[in-house]
């Protein structure tokens, strides 16, 4: 673990990340020394500490940083930047960011598909930490917690309105008539760069998507439902009393995905 560019497995009781959630964070897949959505992860960065106003570390400083953590074939790679110390209550100051990266292994988990969890806990609408990955997760632990009691791996979140926005961890997915869809992410919610890639491979296959506006009925209809983070695609089997169609799922996504992480 890197605090600073130093080995360090500790952080300052008083860095504002801690103390409010002030900052942001990263989840990057890294194969074989390479990690191929490193662009779109770092103009996410940015433009998450743009909207905080917390300065943006160098993306060549960030990238050496990582590669002397990679070590292995496969691991996750995790970047938090922090607003760092200083500043009065809520009110910031101007002092140094704080950046932390460390790797983790990568995941085992099968290749079946998931019963995922339709939540109870809402996420809340029109904020302005609306598209970004900020340190507040509590939403995230809420929901997890739900998703654990009910036996599930995953959770399916609405907003406070009622619809449909993404997973726990990851943006939702789903096939109906031959067609795509994703809810819309204007309001609330993360948009994945996985999210970005998936509507890119599918825009070039000619596939036919859109983005939406629904409330979680839209999903009984749905041929099948998948969702998708920085670390690849999980097959969904049944939601809410719903059972989905793994093979719907149209192949070009799935072997671009694969191709992109190098799974067989």
């Amino acid at each position: 673990m890197l605090v600073n560019g130093r080995n360090s497995d500790t952080l300052p009781v008083l860095d504002r990340g801690l103390l409010y959630g002030d900052g942001l964070f990263e989840t990057i897949a890294c194969i074989d020394g390479q990690m191929p959505l490193w662009e779109r992860h770092m103009a996410r960065l940015s433009r998450g500490c743009h909207r905080l106003g917390i300065r943006m570390p160098s993306q060549e400083l960030l990238a050496s940083e990582a590669a002397s953590l990679v070590t292995a074939r496969r691991q996750v790679l995790k970047i938090l930047v922090t607003r760092g110390e200083g500043g009065h209550g809520y009110f910031p100051g101007d002092g140094e960011t704080t950046r932390i990266l460390y790797t983790r292994s990568w995941p085992q988990r099968g290749d079946d598909a998931i019963r995922a969890h339709l939540c109870r806990t809402r996420l809340a609408k029109g904020s302005p930490l609306a598209g970004i990955k900020s340190l507040n997760r509590l939403e995230q632990v809420l929901a997890a917690r739900e998703t654990q009691a009910a036996g599930c791996t995953e959770a399916i979140l609405c907003d406070a309105d009622g619809f449909l926005v993404e997973g726990r961890m990851s943006n939702l997915f789903w096939v109906s008539r031959s067609r795509l869809f994703t809810p819309t992410l204007e309001y609330c919610g993360v948009a994945g760069v996985m999210r970005d890639y998936v509507l890119e491979v599918a825009g070039k296959a000619g596939i036919d998507f859109e983005t939406v506006t629904c409330t979680p009925e839209t999903l009984a209809q749905a041929e099948s439902v998948f969702l998708t983070n920085a670390l690849g695609l999980r097959l969904v089997s049944e939601c809410n009393g719903n059972k989905y169609d793994s093979d719907a799922v149209p192949f070009e996504i799935t072997a671009a995905i694969n191709g992109l992480l190098k799974q067989a």
